[in-house]
């Protein structure tokens, strides 16, 4: 009987002390900046917080869902979820609804369902108005400035792309969310904060490659001030019990990077599994591959199944298998031997798929794999599979071709500062993934010696704090320039002694408006758009080809210059993609045309020239809104420089994992001969 008794208890225990591991997120409301860089979510939506607000006094607005840097757009309402003079708000319909206490936790929510805007406080119903909005939910705790950051703490933040009821809404606000949840389908984004770190929280309901996790960093970039950070969730009314383990969600996420011929280990996709609860676990069984994207099936000599640990970027490797997978078809059945890492955990737990790569593999063959099936315990799952990745290509590098030159083109973002305390061993990381041969960056910013003790790369930059860098695998010879902030020019020499000129530069934005970020507004005029990049980084690029480039160019010598132009190129901005463009469409964007004028070739348009069917950009890619704005370029001039492969890089080279800048890469592979 005590041993029965014994039992009971302590499983009582286990279960009392596994309802307490839940953590909620605390925000200083000064300095704190919390990104998800979601999209815009139209007509339909539904947004969910628990707050415990600080016991300062209140601002006169203090925001629990915002739109984020660049979301000022009078295109939709980027202030859905705030508290304005201590009343629970949203900015959009102009509606006002319950006060909220300071110092207790309390549940908050706006509805939208097509007609009617409706705001809620501990589940009832305060505020309704007959109208409906486009929001953009891009940030949590903040929008852009220290003037209304929330200051407390918060919990259980969700995000819907469909109106939920206030009978729902109160059955589901005192539990963690499930996939038995009827709305299940509709959930964007949901975060618990259970993960939370110096760098990011998983989104736990993310799909494909953007994903909305959650980026940890400040305001002042520079600063030191303490980030955000993980506190014990002290709510009493909320109960985040788990009983036997049960899925919550399955995501296929490939990979977008391209695959060198030859390399090992090759990332090719990670399946992300949430797991909810830690008794009876699940076990995965079994997984299918599938190779239908393959150009050629043997370019892919092996297969490796690893479980790769809670983090996207954790470093933990555990073989899943006991002996080497050898794909001999089209299709792949892998049953997973070790029994220990399996077993799924509570949260989130990764499986990553990785390829050895032939060396024969041909260039320009596509690669990649879908996982149609997962056997987890009894069931078997067909996992979310990502709709917005760019295919796998087979490209050849300097390693395997001496008259490669594979040129990186990134603006890093102030130094590399913006992501908690790991982004910037993010940037080397993928430096060194990207197996470049010259490295042209922007917004270095103290960052630069770092970097190039990181890569072991030859290093060009005007003093050790200043705007742009250079970096090469070759030897360097310096040009002097009157213009250090816009223009850093060299001559490298390669392996096979062919001498190249190398420039990276920063041109001036047009500013009134901005309109590389905002052009989801309404009433812009495109001519003003050009005009503007006339008068500043046109003369910008004008100065540094007649001072800085030509008089060092001979006539043998190609020339690469490597960029952040601030500026879009007439050749994405036409009217055939004007639908990715906001409706805007801006053939006349002067810079653009100055280089082809000059007989410089945009790499990356030369090899992807439909603008509609490759329409991605590179700034603002951490920002929803702002996903099809090219201003990052690598231009070439020779008659001997022959782009082989470009690719604008925007995720990570360990799938999944948050990008550290605000910029994405570009990559172009040259042949010099």
């Amino acid at each position: 009987m005590k041993t029965i008794l014994s039992v009971i208890l302590l499983n009582l225990l286990g279960i009392h002390a596994y309802a307490q591991i839940n953590w909620a997120v605390c925000l200083d409301g000064k300095d704190n900046n919390l990104r998800i860089g979601m999209d815009s979510i139209c007509k339909c939506w539904t947004l969910e917080a628990w707050i415990k607000p600080d016991m300062d006094e209140w601002k006169k607005q203090e925001v629990i869902i915002g739109g984020g840097e660049y979301s000022r757009l009078n295109s939709l309402d980027y202030l859905p979820l705030v508290i304005d003079n201590g009343r629970i708000c949203n900015v959009g319909a102009g509606l006002y609804g319950g006060e909220v206490p300071k110092g207790k936790w309390t549940y908050v929510a706006a509805v939208c369902d097509g007609t009617h805007v409706i705001l809620y406080v501990d589940g009832k119903e305060t505020a309704r108005k007959d109208t409906a909005t486009t929001i953009l939910p891009g940030s949590i705790g903040i929008n852009e400035s220290a003037e209304s950051a929330f200051g407390g703490c918060m919990d259980e933040v969700r995000i819907w792309t469909a109106a939920l009821t206030e009978k729902e809404l109160q059955q589901w606000m005192y539990r963690p969310l499930t996939a038995r949840h009827d709305k299940f389908p509709y959930l964007k984004g949901y975060y618990n904060f259970d993960d939370f770190s110096d760098d990011l929280s998983l989104n736990r309901a993310g799909e494909g490659r953007m994903s909305f996790h959650l980026r940890n960093g400040r305001l002042k970039q520079y600063g030191n001030a303490p980030l955000a950070y993980a506190v014990k969730n002290d709510n009493p009314l909320f109960h985040a019990e788990y009983h036997a383990q049960q899925l919550f969600k399955v995501v296929a996420i490939p990979s977008e990077w391209d695959a060198d011929k030859g390399s090992r280990d090759f990332q090719l996709l990670k399946l992300r599994i949430e797991a909810q609860g830690e008794k009876s676990p699940l076990r995965v069984e079994e997984l299918t591959l599938d190779f239908g994207l393959c150009s050629v099936i043997e370019d892919i000599e092996k297969i490796h199944v690893y479980y790769a640990g809670s983090k996207p970027r954790s470093g933990i490797r555990h073989k899943l298998t006991d002996k080497d997978i050898v794909p001999r078809s089209g299709k792949l059945h892998i049953r997973l031997t070790d029994k220990e890492h399996t077993l799924l955990k509570h949260g989130t737990n990764y499986l990553l798929i990785t390829a050895d790569i032939s060396p024969q593999a041909a260039q320009g063959n596509r690669l990649g794999a879908t996982v149609p099936s997962v056997r987890i315990g009894r069931k078997t799952i067909t996992p979310v599979q990502a709709k917005d990745c760019l295919p796998i290509w087979v490209t050849k590098d300097s390693q395997s071709d001496v008259h490669i030159l594979r040129v990186l083109q990134w603006n890093i973002w102030h130094g590399g500062n913006h992501l908690g305390k790991e982004g910037r061993e993010r940037i080397i990381d993928l430096i060194k993934a990207s197996h470049a041969d010259v490295v042209t960056m922007q917004e270095a910013y103290g960052f630069q010696e770092m970097i190039a003790q990181g890569i072991g790369f030859h290093m060009q930059t005007a003093s050790a704090d200043d705007n742009l860098s250079l970096y090469s695998r070759y030897p360097i010879r310096k040009i002097p320039t009157k213009s250090t902030f816009f223009s850093n020019p060299a001559v490298l020499t390669m392996p096979n002694g062919r001498e190249v000129y190398v420039n990276a530069c920063w041109l001036r934005y047009a500013y009134r408006p901005e309109y590389t970020c905002s052009y989801a507004n309404y009433g812009m005029d495109p001519r003003q758009w050009a005009a503007e990049d006339s008068i500043l980084g046109m003369e910008d690029m004008k100065r540094l080809l007649i001072n800085d480039c030509y008089p060092y160019l001979t006539s043998s010598m190609p020339a690469i210059i490597g960029g952040d132009f601030n500026a879009g190129s007439h050749l994405d901005w036409t009217r055939k993609a004007a639908s990715l463009h906001f409706g805007y469409a801006a053939e006349d964007l002067p810079i653009s045309r100055y280089m082809y004028e000059e007989g410089f070739k945009d790499s990356f348009r030369v090899l992807h020239p439909d603008e509609l069917e490759r329409g991605e950009g590179t700034y603002a890619v951490i920002f929803g809104q702002s996903q099809t704005s090219r201003i990052d370029f690598i231009y070439g001039k020779g008659n001997n420089l022959l782009p082989l492969s470009s690719k604008i890089i925007r995720t990570m080279p360990e799938i999944d994992d948050v990008w550290p800048g605000d910029h994405a890469a570009v990559l172009t592979a040259y042949e010099i001969k």
